[in-house]
């Protein structure tokens, strides 16, 4: 079982209950929102040290951070030892069991309210990417490939119009539909995706439709879309 394995049970578990999932926002591993309910989850295979460290931190975004774990099928007594430790730190605790006839979720404690230091800071800065993801979704616990961040999802619309126009100035992309921040995202050009033909004219680099269309290739096909409908509205 690897650590992806687990994103799905939970998010279709978070979701029956009215919540909107997404995976690997701002490092962690699963966020659901469901009216200013925010819940944060680390997704791991076993307890481990660093995990609680990982857990302990993520209480400066909310009251309601879980770890989630396969179910055990021994060693019970650990897993008592663990769920005792998290339930003085105020976290809860998701076991994952797997069948034949299908994953199910075991709540074996929720969180606990405890005299946590929020950081403001980084609970709005967690909800604002959270609320600025588009339909796509990362896989939670990814943590060693590429995520679709905000910026990113902003920096693929650029590609996709620039495939239909081939040369444009951020203006231009601006009122077609991009972000308002387009000139940073060309000027920046943190993947290599751009070229500067000319002063404020950008164009695509040599590699980057093939490096778009084999990291993200839904996040692309949806913002091809929305090209073509915008060519189709200026007609």
């Amino acid at each position: 079982m690897l650590e992806t394995d687990l994103y799905g049970p939970l998010k279709t578990w978070f979701e029956d209950q009215g919540f909107l999932v997404r995976g690997e926002v701002l490092h962690c591993d699963l966020v659901a929102q469901k009216g200013d309910d925010l819940v944060v989850v680390e997704l791991k295979l076993k307890p481990s040290l660093k995990l609680l460290y990982q857990a302990t931190d993520r209480l400066q975004l909310t009251d309601e951070v879980y770890i989630a774990l396969p179910a055990p099928t021994k060693k019970r007594k650990a897993l008592k030892a663990f769920q005792k430790l998290l339930q003085n730190l105020g976290i809860g605790l998701l076991l994952v069991q797997t069948s034949s006839i299908g994953p199910r979720i075991i709540q074996a404690q929720p969180p606990t309210k405890t005299p946590h230091r929020r950081s403001r800071r980084k609970a709005l800065a967690l909800t604002k990417e959270f609320s600025g993801r588009g339909q796509s979704d990362n896989l939670g616990g990814t943590a060693s490939k590429k995520i679709l961040t905000v910026y990113r999802e902003d920096a693929l619309l650029i590609v996709a119009f620039l495939e239909h126009l081939e040369i444009a100035q951020p203006k231009e992309l601006v009122a077609k539909g991009c972000a308002t921040r387009a000139g940073q995202i060309l000027r920046d050009n943190h993947y290599g995706w751009f070229e500067r033909v000319k002063r404020g004219h950008y164009t695509l680099s040599a590699h980057a439709s093939e490096a778009v269309t084999t990291s993200f290739p839904e996040v692309l096909s949806d913002c091809r879309l929305i090209v073509q409908s915008a060519s189709l509205a200026a007609e």
